[in-house]
């Protein structure tokens, strides 16, 4: 097995887990169509890692803050589809790092991060639209 495949496999583990990181994640396409099933596994919910805080640099002091603002990083084999740059997604994710915490939907800031030679998919997140 070549590196790059063992790398993907074990996205399964330390993303979809939920003995490590992974937490439900559910994808609500433009077009409507709701993704909350692992293309692997369509037995499986699709989950990801959650990082619910990001460190940013405050422009007006110079440091480091913390800010609410989700990145969310999921298996690319797991995906039915990708969300590409420019297209208007939305994301739903547990409140808090509880598996069974409230939903919230959030829209995706940016073009999403493609570690496709590693089998990944990270998503910037902006605040809650709805819960």
């Amino acid at each position: 097995m070549n590196l790059r495949v063992q790398a993907e496999s074990d996205l399964a583990q330390s993303l979809e887990s939920p003995d490590e990181y992974g937490l439900p994640v559910v994808l609500v396409a433009p077009d409507g169509t709701v993704y909350d099933t692992s293309a692997n596994d369509p037995t499986q919910t699709l989950s990801g890692q959650i990082l619910y805080d990001t460190k940013r640099l405050d422009p007006e002091s110079g440091l480091d803050i913390l800010v609410h603002q989700p990145v969310v990083t999921l298996r690319r084999s797991s995906l039915a589809r990708v969300p590409a740059a420019g297209e208007k997604w939305m994301v739903r994710i547990p409140e808090t790092p509880n598996p069974s915490a409230t939903k919230v939907t959030h829209s995706i800031e940016r073009a999403p991060e493609d570690g496709q030679s590693i089998g990944f998919v990270r998503l910037y997140l902006t605040k809650a639209i709805q819960s």
